[in-house]
């Protein structure tokens, strides 16, 4: 396996901590509680610094790359082509919703906190939808592309894809960026293990 593959697999199982994380501050939130508004927003930011700057960005070179492949004579045909774009285009337009959901969630956190009445119904539901769509559009990927994308592809199409991805720390579980995220780091510091080493 490549350096890239193995980052954004890496990369899917922080993403699913963090997720399984903010899945109980939702599910507190819409029972009535207080959760930390605090560290739910540093969560979501978490995720449009890091996943929709460094993360997405890879898996669309990623994507466009295998696209091209499936779509030329350079590999015995596969059957099953039209099915694995498909899929690559369905992982695309999850990529913008991800990134709306997100955005709507935080600002809908943000505004509880600044004192904005807004139903704990629809916040909660907003939390819920995006975390379900995170989750499902990592296990497609994890399920029905990366196995195809190391089949198909070429050491020097990761080599290039490698090269032309965006390469910046994670800023919770790589080098800290304690300015923005010290909250969600100490949450999850006892948790941290040696997989979590950039």
């Amino acid at each position: 396996m490549t350096v890239l593959i193995n980052r954004l697999t890496r990369d899917h199982r922080r993403f699913g901590r963090i997720m399984t994380l903010l899945d109980a501050l939702v599910a507190r939130f819409h029972g009535g509680d207080e959760p930390n508004y605090e560290l739910m927003c540093e969560m979501l930011e978490y995720v449009v610094d890091y996943a929709d700057q460094v993360h997405h960005p890879s898996e669309e070179l990623l994507f466009a790359r295998l696209t091209e492949v499936l779509q030329t004579a350079e590999h015995e045909p596969r059957a099953d082509a039209v099915a694995l774009t498909a899929v690559v285009n369905e992982c695309r337009a999850q990529h913008q919703r991800l990134q709306e959901m997100n955005h709507a969630f935080r600002d809908a956190l943000e505004g509880i906190v600044q004192g904005e009445v807004l139903s704990r119904d629809a916040v909660a539901e907003q939390g819920r939808a995006m975390i379900g769509l995170l989750r499902t559009h990592c296990a497609d990927e994890e399920t029905r592309l990366f196995p195809v994308a190391r089949d198909l592809l070429s050491t020097q199409d990761w080599a290039q894809l490698e090269q032309q991805a965006p390469n910046a720390t994670d800023p919770v579980f790589g080098q800290l960026d304690p300015l923005r995220f010290q909250t969600l780091y100490d949450h999850l510091k006892d948790e941290l293990d040696t997989e979590d080493a950039e």
